[in-house]
């Protein structure tokens, strides 16, 4: 009877251990993809981001390129504040995170504020962006 409360209390720690460490990996990736965009590098941005990747706007990774470098051309110099507001692990692989991201501008005034459903998969063992969709304020 000890051994097998042992075992079940080994079992759940290692879950545990598992579902933080994909935590910390999507939180990794959060920051990760934060750096790139402040320091407006686009490859690096979508280094970060699925092949298959497609939003509500309608756009794909090609499409997304696009829109980043318009982005990163029209604001040379930014710094972006990243709020992870909420973050779940429905199935195994698949990641949903709230996450709000304000941008200051740093060569004008005002800023951007936005918040996205970013849904992020595991494909082959890294976390991957698949979808972000802006939600309405």
């Amino acid at each position: 009877m000890k051994f097998l409360s042992v075992l079940i209390t080994a079992s759940l720690l290692a879950a545990c251990a598992a579902k933080t460490s994909d935590e910390e990996k999507v939180r990794a990736l959060v920051a990760s993809v934060e750096e790139a965009a402040e320091a407006r590098d686009t490859s690096d941005v979508l280094a970060l981001v699925a092949p298959d990747y497609s939003d509500r706007q309608g756009l794909d990774k090609s499409q997304l390129q696009n829109f980043l470098r318009g982005y990163f051309l029209s604001h040379p110099k930014m710094e972006l504040l990243v709020n992870i507001e909420s973050l779940e692990f429905p199935a195994d692989g698949l990641a949903r995170a709230r996450i709000g991201v304000a941008s200051v501008a740093l060569d004008r005034l005002g800023g951007d504020s936005v918040t996205l459903d970013v849904e992020l998969r595991r494909p082959k063992g890294d976390w991957l962006v698949t979808r972000a969709d802006r939600v309405a304020p």
